[in-house]
């Protein structure tokens, strides 16, 4: 930001601290805000908000973000489980619980999940390895004709950030993720259901990546 700053006269000994004025306050927060739009417009996927995201003409619900202006990493799946919703829930409800006895932990960095309330079918946040910073997840299933169930899932960071090396991908990836998904030798280990997904579609706020290799590294 380049801020104009009032005159000092030059017989005085030091500058002086310039007075701000209330319209001085508004003309800042106006460029602020400017800047804001400008950036998000540039750095926000074309039609995508903070709240609802479309991917592919779907509709779906993300969690807030405490960090302002919406500018923090993020990522939106939509998946097909060959299986039912209610095997899906079971499967992501296990891996959750699955933290407190050894018998499942989370492959990208050993992460924390917890369950939340954040709306939709499912919800956790996730607290990642080093335990610095918590992200937002929310899921929502939905019965296919096929008897399959959809996946909308979106996961969101908390703090203002532009890359995420692949976290919020693997934050959604790793609840649901079958013994098919495999890379550099690793795969995903489910607990009560294994099954298949197919036309999975993602869409990404800021510049979060995708990337499983990174969700198996452990």
């Amino acid at each position: 930001f380049f801020f104009s700053r009032s005159k000092v006269q030059r017989t005085a000994p030091a500058a002086r601290s310039c007075p701000t004025t209330p319209n001085t306050h508004l003309h800042i927060v106006a460029v602020m805000l400017a800047l804001a739009t400008a950036s998000s417009a540039w750095w926000f996927p074309s039609g995508a908000s903070t709240r609802d995201a479309t991917v592919d003409g779907i509709d779906l619900a993300c969690p807030d973000t405490s960090a302002p202006f919406g500018l923090a990493c993020g990522m939106k799946v939509v998946a097909t489980a060959k299986a039912s919703c209610s095997d899906v829930l079971e499967e992501m409800h296990a891996r959750v619980d699955g933290q407190a006895d050894g018998s499942w932990h989370d492959p990208h960095n050993r992460g924390t999940y917890a369950v939340q309330k954040y709306g939709g079918s499912f919800s956790t946040s996730r607290l990642t390895g080093d335990g610095k910073f918590t992200d937002k997840q929310l899921f929502t299933l939905t019965r296919t004709g096929s008897g399959s169930c959809q996946i909308q899932a979106c996961s969101r960071s908390q703090v203002p950030s532009g890359l995420d090396a692949g976290t919020n991908y693997c934050n959604l990836k790793m609840l649901f993720c079958g013994s098919h998904d495999c890379a550099g030798g690793r795969c995903c280990k489910p607990l009560k259901h294994d099954f298949t997904t197919a036309g999975e579609q993602t869409e990404k706020f800021m510049q979060s990546s995708v990337d499983l290799g990174v969700c198996l590294k452990v």
